[in-house]
């Protein structure tokens, strides 16, 4: 049995079905973990970076703390470190850490990833998971956020591995 190039050079396609709206939902609570930890981490960087370059002004650490409270660029700072924990999981792989224990992948219908400036939008318009609400009455399971970029969150087999990509 011999393979043509375009066999080789193509990856094995793999059958998958949609992910239900619950599993969804686990994964969606799973990854508010390791968003919290990118906001940890994010702080405590911001924090000392800013402490260090304000050592010679600032007599004590809670004008500092105030002084950041109060500035949007700091949230905004926050804000852009919790994205794009999403964003590069979802451009790079297809999942963030809880799709992945829950074996949930985001692709297009052809099994492509994400690009770059899809998954910002994405992110944005996913009103921080809520719009996936809309999953519940479509009938692919799809939130609005998939909807606008004819994106799906498939459920893996558990025999997958990373050289075959999901076909809807």
């Amino acid at each position: 049995m011999s393979q043509t190039l375009d066999q080789k050079q193509s990856s094995p396609k793999l059958t998958v079905k949609l992910a239900p709206f619950w599993k969804k939902f686990g994964a969606w609570v799973y990854d508010l973990l390791g968003a919290l930890a990118v906001f940890i981490l994010a702080m405590v960087v911001g924090y000392v970076i800013i402490f260090i370059m304000t050592i010679p002004w600032i007599e004590n650490g809670q004008a500092l703390s105030k002084a950041l409270y109060m500035n949007p660029l700091w949230s905004i700072y926050l804000f852009a470190s919790v994205q794009y924990y999403y964003v590069w999981c979802w451009v790079k792989g297809g999942q963030t850490m809880g799709m992945k224990t829950w074996r949930l992948k985001l692709c297009k219908p052809d099994g492509s990833h994400l690009t770059w400036k899809e998954a910002y939008i994405r992110s944005f318009a996913s009103l921080g998971g809520l719009s996936q609400i809309w999953g519940i009455v479509d009938k692919e399971n799809r939130g609005i956020h998939d909807f606008i970029f004819d994106t799906r969150v498939v459920e893996l087999p558990k025999d997958y591995t990373k050289e075959n990509k999901p076909i809807i």
